[in-house]
């Protein structure tokens, strides 16, 4: 069965990793740092919520079918290297490192958030979403971001 940030044993398990995250954590692989990736997820979680307005769909339109959805988030591995949409693109937007400790207790509040309000707004490369689906993808997006930096 496949991991969810809507079942409360993944949803616990995903917020203890990001609690046991210190910020002299090295990355194993890509560009961000520990800060930017921290802020990076909770861009995503702000896009859901609806607090940034998404600003276009972007990437192949299969990733907006059913058929692209469950390959990309229940099939296929995520290779390090993997696209992000523009606005949550870091580097393309030249986010200088932020607060550690604010930047890690935002993520867990925002996770907070999107458990209260399940109903999360389309996503820039995977269009309208149930929540089955959003729950998938942000669980898989932090597993692969919490594992770029050991955690």
């Amino acid at each position: 069965m496949a991991s969810n940030i809507f079942k409360p044993q993944d949803y616990q398990g995903i917020v203890k990793r990001i609690e046991k995250l210190e910020s002299t954590n090295e990355k194993e692989w890509g560009k961000m740092s520990i800060v930017q990736m921290l802020e990076h997820c909770s861009l995503q979680l702000k896009l859901g919520l609806g607090y940034i307005e998404l600003s276009g769909y972007e990437g192949p339109g299969i990733q907006r079918t059913w058929f692209g959805r469950k390959s990309f988030l229940y099939a296929m591995p995520w290779l390090k290297g993997m696209p992000t949409p523009s606005q949550m693109n870091m580097m393309k937007n030249d986010v200088s490192p932020g607060d550690f400790s604010k930047e890690k207790n935002q993520l867990i509040n925002l996770l907070e958030e999107v458990q209260k309000n399940r109903s999360l707004k389309p996503h820039a490369f995977f269009g309208a979403m149930n929540q089955k689906d959003w729950g998938r993808l942000i669980w898989k997006h932090l597993d692969y971001h919490l594992k770029q930096f050991g955690g």
